[in-house]
């Protein structure tokens, strides 16, 4: 595939899931997945793995790419490796936990990564794959049942009711 393809295919990819929720998300969300992970028949833990994925995916491990793409002294064959190995671990994670059209365009953000000769393409590469791997994150972090966290509350802390108004809050 060429550079330009790769990232009209991550333009596509981004803009496709920009208002649709992803059904392999839909499907983990909903415990419906074929694949059984999470402890003792219980499908949140996968679902927590998988939101920490997407977020360091995109907000830690691609976006230093990103950054690192513009520090002329950054050694591209060094970067191709950490891509490779670092990138490569959290497609891992995305298709143990069903995610698998999301970990099929990561692993192709790495083998494109591979073929580039210049810090500017990566950039250019990295930046479309990035887009899309923050929507992916952005509707795992929207399908997260955030509310099972008020069972989480510190002591003196109150919780808000469905109005908003918050309740028992520590004097």
């Amino acid at each position: 595939m060429a550079l330009e393809e790769a990232i009209a295919l991550f333009q596509r990819e981004c803009e496709a899931i920009w208002l649709k929720q992803p059904e392999e998300i839909r499907i983990l969300s909903r415990g419906e997945g074929v694949r059984g992970v999470g402890s003792r028949g219980q499908y949140l833990t996968p679902l927590i793995f998988a939101e920490g994925t997407a977020r360091s995916l995109a907000d830690e491990t691609m976006w230093v790419v990103r950054l690192m793409c513009d520090r002329p002294e950054t050694d591209l064959a060094t970067l191709k490796v950490v891509i490779s190995e670092m990138v490569g671990r959290k497609a891992g994670f995305f298709e143990l936990f069903g995610l698998e059209h999301a970990s099929g365009l990561v692993r192709t953000y790495i083998a494109e990564a591979q073929a580039v000769d210049n810090l500017d393409d990566l950039r250019r590469l990295t930046d479309a794959a990035l887009a899309y791997a923050n929507r992916v994150h952005v509707w795992l972090d929207a399908a997260f049942p955030w509310g099972v966290c008020t069972g989480f509350m510190r002591p003196g802390y109150g919780t808000r009711n469905a109005e908003g108004l918050e309740q028992g809050a520590r004097s």
